[in-house]
């Protein structure tokens, strides 16, 4: 006879908070069963708890409890105590998904012994549980039979539409008497019996039961419902975070050390070029979020339109690509290469392997869970390529970790179990949708072991530490040893960040099945954070990853803002402190403002705006007050992040552009002077020119340093107790490899053709020139910067060559058609004819009498303006204006330039000075095209020149770089 084996049970201890909130329930039923008003109570419950959140007469109770934090065994304990103080007996639980459905079951199997022990004196000392799933409509039948305290689990997709089975006439009668009580009439189906039945519907995770069919289904359940989730539905229609019941929110889940730390790793691809990593909708414009080598680390960087995206200008900027000056689209490539596949993979079990050493010695079974697309074939199939990756790099790591361990030690035993009799790897498991119903044997009991059986996961005895699945784990399943999270698919964009990583937030467990909480590590934080460390790998197409999870902690917090007046301060630190008024107003008057921990901003209406000083830590720290006052001060401001709802500002309408009556003539003679219906002519290239060409491409282009693609490796620590301060993210280099890349020329050269609008046999002759040296070293060392750099060495030649090809031709005197318009005898220009934004004079500046323009400055940058407002007067300009669109035609497009000015003359002459200004440090810095239209255009002004040269009329062009003095540019026309 095999001896009995004890089977293992989780370790529950009592938690405050989960008490707290437990009590905050029953305290709301039992003002309810005392036939109070709905409003009312919950009105007297948020006025009593400082709730700042909507009541309305939905009949939902809200329960926000952060992930990590135990949702699920403290609604289970709500069952116990709605029974054992009002008698309630039927409840439903409502999970959107199959692995939270699983995850319910197995929590409610769980905590059975547990609670049974907890209500041993009551009469209702466990919940019968039926899961209704695949259709057993028998579970259901029981459920509606038992006269215990009993539990129906089941998703909404299994009555939100009429085919449902549950929505089906029924087979035949259910005589339950409970079904009578109210309607004598046979029940339809067996929905409406459960209806019937008048059960406590609990909700887990209400942001996804949104939807017209599940509304609709759902009514004729008329008790009142729980809702318990980390996040509570926000699109217009939906039942929004309302009547709360109790709430332990983001900021407070990290400070109070009931979840993980988390260490956020970015495996980046380095390139010495820009890369578009994504595109952002900030207000009305699209920003493009781009990453640059800087000094060997990846340096990111906000692009709006004109913005220089590797050298070009960004002409526009849509959903999901960039436009740039020459036409060319960049795309967001959220796809992640093989290369970066196989780092990112390769990084997760080097840092596994770091940590799962020092776990195990304190008797802690490490998980790692890896994302993937949702490709299954990636996994599964002949061709696995995730898997086929996972196992090479693993069994590299492995061999190396195997060398160095002590063979007697228990860790090496350990590891001994990772291969089976066959010499199979057997750490890692994985479960996809797709997998119901999979005949393999072995990916059954994967997938069993995944999502049924959690505590053989967690034991030393199963080899099982890495989890692979798609988003169908993002929410509900969990398991408290996850210490690494990699995510291997840049998909799932618009979940939450902290619903991505959630899965490995909560405090890991021990071989017995208790929790290291601050408690049991006897209150040491370090130790804390220690053993309770979330690492996550994510790529550098995971843009603002770190901040994005900084940012939902902070908005699922209740904070003050960061701006604010001091009735909103005094109100905060009474709701948050419970302090009484005289010790707010001293806390207010005398600390937060004589102190200068929060200094005045702005006056707005006659109120006072406030906000945090920047020295607001290094200040409270010298101040001498109790603990309780410094931890309700430190409370207050957990976030400098924006104010989520703003009063919007009635928007102007942009005025007409008025002329000055006085500078009217002298701008009309200067605009009709350059103003001409020119066009370019080209001279073809000789053989030899078109030889000393290539020669001049070859000879750039093997001068060009390839470099080398680099896999690099960035550590991201959040700080959560000075989160959203300066320095609550840090960041550290861990890691660089190097990647040699295959070149498929053909494309190649296809590529270089489309991209520099030239024939292909003209890129053969190019790519022919080059050496074969630098063919077979330099290009493979990363074949697309080559090809950028190329491509631009190519573009870059031909417009020097059209530069010396190009003349202007057909100024004959005529000009383009009339842009002066007139108003009741007054002269204007279309609004937005001369620059993009629009700026009412209100102040003096320096030329401002020489300005041609009356009431508004039209520009197109900051630095356009700046002119305009801080050059100084000079005697010799007569006049002074931003010029309308002059459209000149060039090989590059349509070129049109700034500014232009009327410069007295001793001789008798007209002299007019059109300027081109550009913000950049030198010449040199402006982009190729940008700096060959403006070539092209200096051709254009020669000809105007020219053209005048008897006439009296002297047109000068200059460009204007940075802060070159205007007076320098007026004296060298």
């Amino acid at each position: 006879m095999k001896p009995k084996t004890e089977t293992k049970q989780f370790q529950y201890e009592i938690q405050s908070y989960q008490e707290d909130c437990v009590k905050n329930i029953i305290s709301l039923f039992e003002s309810l069963r005392q036939k109070a008003n709905f409003g009312d109570v919950l009105t007297a419950h948020h006025k009593k708890n400082k709730y700042n959140f909507p009541v309305q007469d939905t009949k939902n109770i809200d329960i926000m409890m952060e992930t990590g934090t135990g949702k699920t065994f403290t609604f289970i304990k709500t069952i116990f105590e709605l029974s054992k103080n009002f008698g309630y007996k039927k409840f439903i639980v409502l999970i959107p998904t199959v692995p939270i459905r699983e995850g319910t079951k197995s929590n409610l199997e769980d905590t059975k012994d547990y609670f049974k022990s907890f209500y041993a004196n009551e009469k209702e000392k466990e919940i019968e549980t039926f899961v209704y799933e695949g259709g057993n409509i028998s579970a259901v039948r029981q459920f509606i039979g038992t006269s215990h305290l009993s539990v129906l689990v089941m998703t909404p997709s299994s009555f939100s539409h009429k085919d449902n089975i549950l929505n089906r006439p029924l087979e035949k009668e259910i005589n339950t008497p409970e079904l009578f009580v109210k309607n004598q009439e046979p029940p339809k189906s067996y929905l409406e019996c459960l209806k019937r039945l008048n059960p406590i519907v609990i909700m887990d995770e209400p942001h996804r039961f949104e939807g017209n069919a599940f509304k609709t289904y759902f009514e004729g359940f008329e008790n009142y419902f729980l809702r318990f989730g980390a996040t509570f539905p926000k699109k217009k229609d939906s039942l929004v975070l309302s009547n709360v019941a109790y709430v332990l929110d983001s900021i407070s889940s990290f400070r109070q050390n009931l979840v993980k730390k988390i260490v956020v790793y970015t495996q980046d691809v380095i390139e010495n070029t820009d890369t578009l990593i994504g595109i952002e909708k900030v207000g009305s414009k699209n920003i493009a979020h781009v990453s640059t080598l800087t000094n060997g680390i990846i340096a990111r960087r906000e692009l709006s339109v004109g913005g220089v995206f590797n050298g070009k200008s960004i002409k526009k900027i849509l959903k999901h690509n960039i436009v740039l000056t020459d036409d060319t689209i960049e795309k967001v490539d959220y796809s992640l290469s093989e290369e970066s596949l196989r780092a990112m993979i390769k990084e997760t079990i080097k840092i596994h392997f770091e940590k799962e050493k020092t776990l195990f010695e304190q008797d802690v079974k490490s998980l790692t869970l890896f994302f993937m697309e949702s490709d299954t074939s990636l996994f599964r199939g002949d061709n696995p390529k995730v898997k086929t990756i996972f196992e090479e790099e693993y069994k590299k790591q492995y061999t190396e970790l195997i060398s160095r361990l002590d063979q007697t030690s228990d860790y090496y035993k350990f590891l001994q179990n990772d291969y089976d009799s066959d010499n199979t790897l057997q750490v890692h498991k994985g479960y996809f949708s797709g997998d119901k119903g999979n005949a393999d044997e072995k990916v059954k009991a994967g997938v069993d072991e995944i999502l049924k059986d959690k505590k053989k996961l967690l034991s030393f005895k199963s080899p099982s530490r890495f989890i692979f699945s798609i988003w169908a784990l993002q929410e509900g399943w969990d398991n408290p040893n996850v210490f690494t999270i990699c995510k291997l698919s840049n998909q799932g964009s618009e979940i939450s960040k902290l619903q991505q990583i959630g899965r490995g937030l909560r405090i890991c467990v021990n071989q017995n099945l208790q929790r290291y909480t601050l408690k049991n590590l006897n209150d040491n934080q370090e130790d804390f954070w220690k053993i309770n460390n979330l690492d996550v790998v994510v790529s550098s197409k995971e843009q603002g990853f770190v901040e994005a999870i900084q940012n939902e902690i902070l908005s699922n917090s209740f904070l003050i803002s960061e701006t604010f007046t001091e009735q909103e301060l005094i109100k905060t630190l009474k709701e948050k402190s419970g302090f009484d008024d005289d010790t707010i107003i001293t806390l207010v008057d005398d600390v937060l403002k004589d102190q200068k921990m929060i200094v005045r901003k702005a006056i707005v209406d006659g109120q006072k705006i406030y906000e945090k000083s920047p020295e607001f830590s290094a200040i409270l720290k010298e101040q001498n007050l109790p603990e309780e006052q410094v931890k309700a001060i430190e409370s207050l401001f957990a976030t400098d992040t924006k104010t989520y709802v703003q009063k919007a500002e009635k928007k102007k309408e942009k005025k007409k552009v008025f002329i000055k009556a006085t500078h009217l003539q002298e701008f009309q003679n200067l605009w009709n002077a350059i103003n001409k219906n020119a066009f370019y002519v080209l001279e073809t290239l000789t053989e030899e020119q078109e030889t000393q060409l290539i020669q001049n491409i070859k000879a750039q282009i093997e001068a060009v340093n390839i470099e080398e693609i680099l896999l690099q490796t960035i550590r991201a620590e959040l700080n959560v107790n000075i989160i959203g301060e300066q320095g609550a993210i840090t960041e550290r280099l861990t890691d660089t490899v190097s990647y040699k890349s295959k070149v498929d020329y053909l494309e190649l050269v296809r590529t270089l053709s489309n991209s520099t609008k030239t024939p292909i046999s003209f890129v053969v002759k190019v790519f022919n020139a080059l050496s074969d040296d630098f063919k077979t070293k330099m290009l493979c060392n990363n074949p697309e910067q080559a090809q950028r750099e190329i491509s631009e060495i190519i573009n870059k030649n031909l417009i020097a060559m059209l530069k010396a090809n190009i003349k202007y031709d057909g100024i004959n005197g005529k000009g383009l058609p009339n842009v002066f318009k007139t108003e009741q005898g007054k002269t204007y220009l279309d609004t937005g004819s001369i620059g993009k934004f629009q700026k009412e004079i209100s102040g003096d500046f320096s030329l401002k009498t020489k300005w041609v323009f009356e009431e508004v400055i039209e520009y197109d940058s900051d630095f356009e303006l700046e002119i305009v407002e801080q050059d100084p007067d000079i005697d010799s300009i007569e006049i002074f204006g931003k010029l309308p669109r002059l459209n000149i035609q060039t090989p590059l497009g349509k070129y049109n330039p700034d500014f232009c000015y009327a410069i007295k003359s001793t001789g008798g002459n007209k002299i007019f000075l059109v300027v081109e200004a550009k913000g950049y440090k030198s010449s040199t810095a402006i982009p190729v095209d940008e700096k060959g239209k403006i070539d092209f255009a200096k051709k254009y002004f020669e000809a105007l020149g020219e053209y005048y040269k008897d006439q009296n009329i002297k047109v000068s062009f200059k460009e204007r770089i940075n802060k070159t003095q205007l007076a320098a540019l007026i004296n060298n026309v």
